[in-house]
Protein backbone atom coordinates (compact mmCIF):
# COMPACT_ATOMS: atom_id res chain seq x y z
CA UNK A 1 0.00 0.00 0.00
CA UNK A 2 0.97 3.79 0.90
CA UNK A 3 4.16 4.14 2.46
CA UNK A 4 4.74 6.32 5.20
CA UNK A 5 6.61 9.43 3.95
CA UNK A 6 6.46 13.43 5.33
CA UNK A 7 3.16 13.63 3.06
CA UNK A 8 1.15 12.05 5.22
CA UNK A 9 0.33 9.26 3.29
CA UNK A 10 0.11 7.05 6.27
CA UNK A 11 -3.26 8.19 7.83
CA UNK A 12 -4.77 7.47 4.13
CA UNK A 13 -3.42 4.08 3.86
CA UNK A 14 -4.48 3.42 7.94
CA UNK A 15 -8.32 4.88 6.83
CA UNK A 16 -8.07 2.79 3.55
CA UNK A 17 -7.54 -0.66 5.66
CA UNK A 18 -10.03 0.56 8.30
CA UNK A 19 -12.72 1.02 5.91
CA UNK A 20 -11.68 -2.36 4.20
CA UNK A 21 -12.06 -4.12 7.33
CA UNK A 22 -15.69 -2.86 8.37
CA UNK A 23 -16.87 -3.23 4.78
CA UNK A 24 -15.70 -6.97 5.16
CA UNK A 25 -17.02 -7.05 8.70
CA UNK A 26 -20.13 -5.99 7.60
CA UNK A 27 -20.72 -8.58 5.08
CA UNK A 28 -19.42 -12.01 6.82
CA UNK A 29 -20.79 -11.18 10.07
CA UNK A 30 -24.24 -11.64 8.89
CA UNK A 31 -23.26 -14.66 6.64
CA UNK A 32 -21.61 -16.40 9.58
CA UNK A 33 -24.70 -15.86 12.01
CA UNK A 34 -27.00 -17.68 9.67
CA UNK A 35 -24.51 -20.67 9.15
CA UNK A 36 -24.61 -21.23 12.77
CA UNK A 37 -28.03 -20.91 12.80
CA UNK A 38 -28.41 -23.35 10.11
CA UNK A 39 -25.61 -25.84 11.32
CA UNK A 40 -27.53 -25.67 14.74
CA UNK A 41 -31.01 -26.33 12.81
CA UNK A 42 -29.14 -29.53 10.58
CA UNK A 43 -27.77 -30.91 13.94
CA UNK A 44 -31.58 -30.67 15.88
CA UNK A 45 -33.18 -32.41 12.23
CA UNK A 46 -30.13 -35.09 12.20
CA UNK A 47 -30.54 -35.64 16.54
CA UNK A 48 -34.53 -35.88 15.78
CA UNK A 49 -34.10 -38.79 12.85
CA UNK A 50 -31.86 -40.55 15.09
CA UNK A 51 -34.47 -40.47 18.56
CA UNK A 52 -37.09 -41.80 15.49
CA UNK A 53 -34.77 -44.72 13.85
CA UNK A 54 -34.07 -45.66 17.69
CA UNK A 55 -37.52 -46.00 18.46
CA UNK A 56 -38.50 -47.63 15.55
CA UNK A 57 -36.27 -50.52 15.89
CA UNK A 58 -37.09 -50.70 19.78
CA UNK A 59 -40.94 -51.37 18.42
CA UNK A 60 -39.70 -53.45 15.43
CA UNK A 61 -37.56 -56.03 17.74
CA UNK A 62 -39.15 -55.89 21.47
CA UNK A 63 -42.71 -55.29 20.02
CA UNK A 64 -43.69 -52.75 22.60
CA UNK A 65 -42.79 -49.12 23.48
CA UNK A 66 -39.48 -48.13 25.14
CA UNK A 67 -41.80 -46.23 27.69
CA UNK A 68 -39.76 -42.64 26.73
CA UNK A 69 -41.75 -39.62 26.98
CA UNK A 70 -38.96 -37.38 26.56
CA UNK A 71 -35.39 -37.23 25.72
CA UNK A 72 -32.94 -34.22 25.87
CA UNK A 73 -30.07 -33.90 23.38
CA UNK A 74 -27.62 -31.78 22.90
CA UNK A 75 -29.61 -29.20 24.90
CA UNK A 76 -33.09 -29.74 23.01
CA UNK A 77 -35.78 -31.42 24.39
CA UNK A 78 -37.73 -34.05 22.22
CA UNK A 79 -40.52 -35.29 22.98
CA UNK A 80 -41.86 -38.65 21.97
CA UNK A 81 -45.05 -40.33 21.31
CA UNK A 82 -46.09 -43.38 20.20
CA UNK A 83 -49.65 -44.39 18.76
CA UNK A 84 -50.86 -47.89 17.65
CA UNK A 85 -53.35 -47.28 13.89
CA UNK A 86 -56.38 -49.45 14.83
CA UNK A 87 -56.78 -50.08 11.30
CA UNK A 88 -54.00 -52.83 10.76
CA UNK A 89 -51.11 -53.31 13.65
CA UNK A 90 -48.78 -51.15 12.76
CA UNK A 91 -47.22 -48.44 15.41
CA UNK A 92 -46.87 -44.66 14.44
CA UNK A 93 -43.85 -42.42 15.81
CA UNK A 94 -43.96 -39.07 16.38
CA UNK A 95 -40.75 -36.93 18.02
CA UNK A 96 -41.62 -32.88 18.69
CA UNK A 97 -38.92 -30.55 18.95
CA UNK A 98 -38.35 -26.56 18.70
CA UNK A 99 -35.07 -25.31 16.47
CA UNK A 100 -34.66 -21.58 16.51
CA UNK A 101 -38.46 -20.83 17.93
CA UNK A 102 -40.21 -22.61 15.69
CA UNK A 103 -41.93 -26.40 16.65
CA UNK A 104 -41.13 -29.49 14.24
CA UNK A 105 -42.33 -32.69 14.03
CA UNK A 106 -41.37 -35.92 12.45
CA UNK A 107 -43.33 -39.05 12.08
CA UNK A 108 -43.04 -42.47 10.83
CA UNK A 109 -44.82 -45.96 10.91
CA UNK A 110 -43.73 -49.64 11.52
CA UNK A 111 -43.87 -51.97 8.30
Amino acid sequence: MLSKNEKGFFMADMLLSLTAFLMATTVLLPIAVVIIEKTAEVRAEEDANSILYDELMYLKVAGTTSGTNWISQNGIPYEVTVTKVENNSTWEVCVHYESNQQAHKKCSATE
